[in-house]
């Protein structure tokens, strides 16, 4: 189960939309939402099944990746601290609260690296 645990998370999320449909229908709702909320549940289904047959026609799933350059790590935390100092635009300044530390983590993951260090 290892290897096609990225199935067993699309399958599930299929399955957690079919229950909330469940729910829907037990409320008693208009026609047209069982048909949309029942197709998504059919093509989230239908990606499991995708994901199924290209895991069990691939290699087996990475457990450490590489990273090509040693501060790579550090774009994510950026992007992430850039956004939010532009919703603190919108929604207020209290988000730079949230953005400067993530920020100052992403400074430290660009000097000091995220790779392993060789010996």
């Amino acid at each position: 189960m290892k290897r096609h645990l990225s199935f067993v998370v699309v399958a599930g999320w299929g399955l957690f939309n079919g229950i909330l449909l469940a729910v829907l229908a037990v409320y008693g709702e208009n026609s047209i939402v069982y048909w949309l909320w029942g197709g998504a549940v059919v093509l989230l289904e239908l990606a499991a099944v995708a994901v199924l047959a290209s895991s069990r026609s691939g290699p087996d799933q990475h457990v450490r990746y590489r990273v090509p350059d040693r501060a790579a790590g550090a774009v994510v935390p950026i992007a992430f601290g850039f956004l939010l100092i532009a919703l603190a635009f919108v929604y207020g300044w209290w988000l730079l609260a949230l953005a400067g530390p993530l920020l100052l983590v992403a400074v430290a993951l660009a000097v000091r690296g995220t790779t392993a260090r060789e010996e």
